[in-house]
């Protein structure tokens, strides 16, 4: 019994000095695994983390940790920098921008994880400019796409305001107007047209454009004078046979205006309510007997109106052929305008200070824009 208890002793003593070897092997091999790994801060755009590390070198490390860097990437220090315990390590990778800058385009590469660090890094400012996205967004590493609007120095001339000069971030003449605040209609003209893309110096003209109608429900229809020779009356003396009478047309008006002025008026419809009644006047032509020692001069024949036109039938039956008349009525001349028709139609001062020529000129152009002779319902009726 004793031998065995002896025995037993012996076996436990070995066991434990095996131990305590094995033991001391292991804490060996890990002080020296200690002592021959690094603590490295590698640093991703901006996301720290510490790793232990056998490599020697930047570009071991990173292949370790698995990072793949490309010629748009920035590594610091450099691939080749050797490796110590605390070293840091930072990378950058590079992401693709795609600038349009007023329409044109182009991609340049940028490791700057927002825009304004991006257009910073760039050397780009943009100062004023309008962008598609905000300063602030953020760039993934599959890129992003900036529309970039620059500002314009343009002038803007709307309607009859004066002209305005405007430095704006714009692309097209649309785009100026809506920034303004400039409302066009569709009677208005707008040159260069709205899709217009606009560059410095650029003038935007903004035409105003529209019509109002009048309608006159008793317009007054002047009535004529027709003359009649009467050899039964002494020469210089009338003798009125019928009083004349105006009539009365109910008449609508329609003026263009072009920037608040009014640059055409046309009748668009009249319907004479009453007709006119021409005075009938009795002219003498009798030549009074004379004493034979003072025998009296011919007469001078009075100036031929002229050329027997329609207008002269037409004033005839208006004005007795009176190209001066102005009765007090508001009708003026041999045609008998008002004055507003006068003025919208081209005639300059009043129309009976002006020349039979330049009356027919005036009614010419009335007579063309109503197609006809509509403007004289009664006079101007079979012509």
């Amino acid at each position: 019994m004793r031998a065995r208890l002896e025995h037993l002793t012996k076996n436990k003593t070995l066991l434990v000095g095996l131990a305590v070897a094995v033991l001391l092997g292991i804490v060996g091999s890990a002080s020296a695994y200690a002592g021959m790994s690094k603590t490295v801060t590698l640093s991703v755009d901006g996301e720290r983390q510490q790793v232990r590390t056998f490599a020697g070198s930047v570009s071991d490390v990173l292949a370790a940790e698995g990072i793949e860097t490309g010629k748009h990437d920035s590594v610091v220090p450099g691939p080749e920098a050797d490796v110590r315990d605390g070293s840091e390590i930072a990378v950058r990778l590079g992401r693709p921008l795609t600038l349009a800058v007023d329409g044109e385009e182009k991609t340049l590469w940028t490791t700057a994880t927002k825009v304004s660090s991006a257009l910073s890094q760039l050397g780009l400012r943009f100062g004023g400019a309008a962008l598609s996205v905000s300063r602030g967004t953020e760039i993934d590493r599959s890129g992003l796409a900036l529309e970039v609007t620059t500002p314009k120095k343009v002038v803007l001339k709307y309607g009859p305001e004066k002209a305005k000069r405007h430095d704006l971030p714009v692309s097209t003449v649309g785009e100026l107007l809506a920034e303004t605040g400039v409302e066009v209609d569709r009677n208005d003209v707008v040159r260069p047209s709205r899709g217009t893309e606009l560059e410095d110096g650029d003038r935007v003209v903004v035409v105003k454009r529209g019509e109002k109608t009048k309608r006159v429900a008793d317009e007054t229809i002047q009535s004529g004078t027709v003359r009649r020779e009467d050899d039964s009356l002494a020469k210089g003396r009338t003798e009125t046979v019928r009083e004349g009478r105006d009539g009365v047309r109910d008449v609508t008006y329609k003026t263009s205006f072009r920037n608040g002025k009014a640059v055409r008026t046309v009748v668009v419809s009249s319907r004479v309510v009453r007709e006119p009644v021409d005075a009938i006047v009795k002219v003498g032509t009798k030549v009074e007997p004379v004493a034979p020692a003072a025998p009296a001069a011919p007469s001078t024949p009075a100036a031929s109106v002229g050329g027997g036109s329609v207008w002269d039938s037409i004033a005839a039956c208006e004005s007795g052929g009176n190209w001066a008349a102005n009765t007090g009525n508001g009708y003026y001349g041999g045609l008998q305008f008002s004055l507003g028709t006068w003025q919208a139609y081209g005639g300059s001062g009043m129309p009976h200070q002006n020349s039979r020529e330049q009356q027919i000129a005036v009614a010419e152009r009335v007579a063309a824009a109503e197609g006809g002779y509509g403007a004289w319902p009664h006079c101007g009726a079979g012509h």
